[in-house]
């Protein structure tokens, strides 16, 4: 029977502990957060450039007051060629306003800017309100996107399960298992 030298023994130990130390550092230097996405929302996955937020601001549902749309778009990027887009359902009106949907513009690093439009709607129901975007990067590529908010009017509908648009097949318990 042979024996394991001393010096292996301690060795073994000290390369393994030496070696979990240099993998935690240099996990540690390795950005997890992709430089396209935005700094203030960071994510493990590459994000777009473009960051839009919607929100409806309805002060005063049931007056005659038009509620107003307000998008937030923030760029992560120096970004060419933006250009938006508003897509309202039937039974939506959007009052003129001017920068409501800006020709094709330039958006810096980190600059945002705030579009509110001002919108009346003719009948009560659930209203999805999008905004499409369509933007040039730096190096050329072009992307396209697409956020979008649900104006609710009317009254307001009873709490239950929202499936988002999944398949929903209904289960029926079995005593034993089936081959």
């Amino acid at each position: 029977m042979r024996r394991t030298p001393r010096t292996a023994l301690v060795a073994i130990p000290f390369v393994c502990l030496l070696a979990a130390l240099l993998f935690q550092s240099a996990r540690l230097e390795t950005p997890a957060v992709s430089p396209a996405g935005s700094p203030r929302h960071p994510t493990v996955e590459p994000g777009l450039p473009l960051r839009i937020d919607l929100a409806v601001r309805d002060d005063r549902p049931g007056s005659g007051d038009p509620a107003r749309v307000e998008a937030v778009i923030d760029a992560a990027d120096d970004l060419r060629e933006v250009s938006l887009e508003w897509v309202f359902p039937e039974g939506v009106r959007q009052d003129a306003v001017e920068d409501s949907s800006p020709a094709a513009m330039r958006l810096r690093s980190g600059e945002r800017r705030v579009l509110n439009v001002p919108v009346r709607a003719t009948r009560e129901a659930d209203l999805p309100i999008r905004l499409r975007a369509s933007f040039q990067v730096a190096d050329g590529r072009w992307f396209r996107t697409e956020q979008g908010v649900l104006w609710r009017r009317g009254p307001k509908t009873p709490e239950g399960r929202h499936h988002a648009g999944a398949f929903e097949v209904n289960g029926v318990p079995v005593s034993e298992p089936l081959p």
